[in-house]
């Protein structure tokens, strides 16, 4: 997925799509603020899913974290980045993973940067 296509805004952001539970998940839209990350910033993210999606996960070779569901199939995160040690400022590929509560995943690799 392309980092420029992530982080430009949408003019209209999508609903949720209604699945079954057993259904596999699907990621419909993912929004970051930036792909470059530094000290002292606000580093947020917006996710829409199927409905089915049991939790939102944002992980990488040094973090991992779970989004927020603020309604079914709307997922958000934001992280206040105090610091990065300099042995973690470098590339690396941020895993969006969507899982439905069997386990079944719909993922998403994105290029961002620690500064």
């Amino acid at each position: 997925m392309d980092p420029r296509s992530v982080t430009a805004p949408r003019s209209t952001w999508p609903a949720a799509v209604a699945n079954a539970n057993d259904a596999p998940p699907h990621i419909l839209a993912l929004w970051l603020n930036s792909t470059s990350i530094s000290p002292g910033v606000e580093w947020r993210g917006r996710i829409a899913t199927t409905t089915n999606v049991a939790s939102l996960e944002i992980r990488t070779e040094s973090f991992s974290f779970n989004a927020t569901r603020i309604a079914y199939g709307q997922f958000v995160f934001d992280q206040h980045v105090l610091d990065i040690v300099p042995q973690y400022k470098r590339g690396y590929t941020l895993n969006v993973i969507a899982r439905n509560s069997a386990g079944v995943e719909d993922a998403r690799l994105i290029p961002i940067e620690l500064h």
